[in-house]
């Protein structure tokens, strides 16, 4: 019923503000609406969904689970509206994208170019571009709750096709006022450079700790604008893609350090799900034909 829509859409905008005061700028209802309506929706479904209270909110149990099918029914439901426009020759419905963070810095980033040509295009699309982390954007691809997204590869995995995109160079950068800063890349030996506190990036741990054992972490973040903050306060080492970088290396904010075997160079595909449980949406097909002209040849 419109009904239960309704009041599902409300328990989303809850859990995605991780609070009933949160949420009311993005329904634009009082609180004592939105507790409202989430009582009725535990009445309708026999149980609870969250706890709230002094430790702050928290989704039960069944509620996690409720708040993952929901999103999953109401992006079938975005897919299906699509598919009923698409009888009447009008490209309609929901895409959903994600991206990681820093990329539209580098010149070779297609993704503004293609929503261009994509808008070009005679449609009702509600485009919805999400920036976040590696982990949640698979997540994401894999729950139905978004079409694609452009994101660093780092393996495998059941469920997601992967299409090589671009390669961006990570290399280490120090900030004005670091001990480094000042010395040229002849008088920077790298055992000097490992004395110095890293920040290691929380979103690539197990990456970091694998492949640069040796490093000193004093700090961390868990996005690349967190990265530029800590080295632009000159006291910390961390890796930084050329292309985000050279900004404030042209205006003599930060400098790169030297390191041929501190140099790594980071893969980002288009990673869509392969699952055959559904039609593709129309409106992510429409899409996918536009933007499969940025990707390289698929190999696999």
């Amino acid at each position: 019923m419109d009904l239960d829509l309704r009041l599902l859409r409300v328990f989303v905008a809850v859990v995605e503000a991780e609070s009933y005061t949160g949420a009311q700028i993005t329904l634009n209802v009082g609180h004592s609406t939105i507790s409202l309506h989430m009582s009725d929706l535990e009445k309708r479904l026999g149980f609870r969904l969250c706890e709230r209270g002094r430790s702050g909110f928290r989704l039960t149990e069944k509620g996690r689970t409720a708040y993952e099918e929901t999103k999953r029914m109401l992006a079938q439901l975005d897919d299906f509206a699509g598919s009923m426009a698409g009888l009447k020759k009008r490209l309609a419905g929901r895409l959903v994208i994600g991206m990681v963070d820093c990329l539209t810095m580098d010149p070779r980033f297609p993704l503004a170019l293609a929503l261009r040509e994509f808008n070009e295009l005679d449609h009702d699309v509600h485009v919805e571009l999400v920036v976040s982390d590696r982990l949640d954007l698979e997540r994401a691809i894999l729950s139905g709750h978004m079409h694609g997204a452009i994101v660093p590869y780092v393996r495998d995995i059941g469920g997601i096709h992967f299409r090589p995109l671009l390669e961006e160079t990570h290399r280490l950068f120090v900030g004005r006022g670091h001990p480094l800063f000042s010395k040229t890349a002849e008088e920077i030996l790298e055992d000097e450079v490992l004395k110095y506190p890293f920040v290691m990036r929380g979103y690539r741990q197990p990456f970091d700790e694998e492949y640069f054992p040796a490093l000193r972490y004093h700090a961390t973040i868990n996005n690349m604008e967190a990265m530029l903050v800590m080295l632009l306060s000159g006291g910390y080492v961390g890796f930084l893609p050329e292309h985000y970088a050279r900004y404030w290396v042209e205006r003599s904010e930060l400098k790169p350090v030297e390191c041929k075997s501190l140099v790594y160079r980071s893969r980002h595909q288009w990673a869509t799900s392969i699952s055959k449980s559904a039609p593709k949406a129309p409106a992510f097909a429409a899409f996918s034909k536009v933007f499969e002209r940025f990707l390289e040849p698929d190999a696999r």
